[in-house]
């Protein structure tokens, strides 16, 4: 699975990477994404998850080879 996360995720990972653990939904994702860098469960707690074109939720079950998309909050101004 690739992911990709973008603003302040990129302090805590690199901006595109593959993931070689198998995860279902997103608390799985999440809980991966914690094992790789602890510092960035504040910031993960807050995020949206995307698959191609669209926001999912924890329902969705991931295929082994998609691309998901981890958007951080954002703040306009």
């Amino acid at each position: 699975m690739k992911i990709h996360v973008y603003a302040g995720l990129k302090d805590y990972f690199l901006p595109e990477f593959e993931l070689a653990d198998e995860v279902h939904n997103t608390d799985q994702l999440k809980a991966c994404l914690l094992a790789i860098n602890a510092q960035a469960g504040k910031l993960l707690s807050t995020c949206r998850f995307a698959v191609e074109d669209g926001f999912i939720d924890n329902t969705y079950n991931f295929k082994a080879h998609e691309t998901v998309i981890v958007v951080p909050p954002s703040s306009g101004g």
